[in-house]
């Protein structure tokens, strides 16, 4: 149960707002069920070591959520209980009584108000008619890729998160979202840190065929260097040309920050870089590759047409379902 209380004073978020998202997402994903009674706020600044005034903040926020509910004199109680079906239908219709009711002491006619009713939730259909997706991947090249793919499948609200970010803070990733994709390397520890059960979708990622193409008509002799902005993505451009190329020279991947860039470059003949690295690089590196005396080779990677076809029907669906 102490997990449940956990923050990071390194964090951006405020700690109240920690504390919030925490307890929130323990309510909501049934680890602290209703009625179960949180610890006092003199408990929770012994356990945690933070002023008395940020846990009242983050209980009272909670309370006007209508998460917990305060006792005079026991303490502070869970009291969110997930509404059942037929509960939900008697209120929506108890509703629906009192707006027909008052649009019929306006003097509508009945047929007047379905005109109205229609109109309006084709209103609404339009405006909400979208799915928010999240977009997680462990370096920011392939993250952009992933993106730029996405973007291009309608009824998407796409935001993108890097993977250490997540680590760091999963709550926010937590409730707003109905899907989060990301890389099937990545998928289950997702799985695993995520607060609420937001549905996961997992992708391949393959080298695109114009890169790959010029990848495979490297020659013998040639010695071909790979510059990343991310480690990671620089681990993988090696990883496809150790699959793919038999003749040329491959070298140890570097990263555009790295001090010895100059150097690393200079006995090269062909270089490997992420597709628009000017978008990645600093002024420096990006000035090194334009000035580069050989072979550039940009690397792009792409969600497979398996993965892009998934999507594309978890997305339609989600989107029929917000319709109806």
């Amino acid at each position: 149960m102490d997990s449940v209380y956990k923050i990071n004073p390194e964090l951006d978020v405020p700690i109240y707002q920690q504390l919030v998202d925490s307890i929130r997402a323990a309510i909501k994903n049934g680890t602290l069920p209703a009625g179960q009674q949180l610890p006092t706020v003199q408990e929770m600044t012994e356990r945690l070591g933070i002023a008395r005034g940020t846990i009242k903040r983050a209980y009272d926020e909670l309370e006007l959520g209508g998460l917990v509910e305060k006792a005079q004199g026991r303490g502070t109680f869970v009291r969110y209980q997930p509404a059942n079906s037929s509960s939900r239908k008697e209120q929506a219709m108890a509703a629906i009584d009192d707006m027909l009711n008052h649009l019929e002491e306006m003097g509508f006619s009945p047929m007047e108000i379905n005109i109205f009713l229609d109109l309006k939730l084709r209103q609404r259909a339009e405006q909400e008619a979208f799915v928010k997706v999240a977009v997680v991947e462990c370096n920011s090249e392939c993250l952009s890729h992933m993106s730029e793919q996405l973007r291009h499948i309608s009824g998407v609200d796409l935001q993108a998160f890097l993977l250490e970010n997540v680590e760091r803070y999963p709550y926010q990733l937590s409730e707003d979202f109905d899907l989060v994709v990301t890389t099937s390397q990545h998928g289950d520890y997702l799985a695993e840190i995520l607060p609420d059960k937001v549905p996961l979708a997992r992708t391949a990622l393959r080298p695109s065929a114009h890169s790959l193409a010029r990848i495979l008509k490297l020659q013998a002799g040639e010695k071909l260097g790979i510059v990343g902005s991310s480690s990671r993505f620089a681990q993988l451009m090696y990883n496809t040309c150790k699959s793919y190329v038999e003749d040329a020279e491959v070298y140890e991947p570097t990263t555009a920050e790295a001090e010895d860039l100059e150097v690393y470059l200079k006995d090269k003949t062909v270089v490997l870089v992420p597709k628009f690295y000017e978008k990645y690089f600093s002024a420096g590196a990006t000035e090194l590759i334009q000035n580069f005396g050989g072979r550039v080779i940009d690397c792009y990677y792409k969600m497979d047409e398996g993965s892009v076809l998934y999507l594309e029907s978890k997305i339609k669906r989600l989107l029929d379902a917000k319709s109806i």
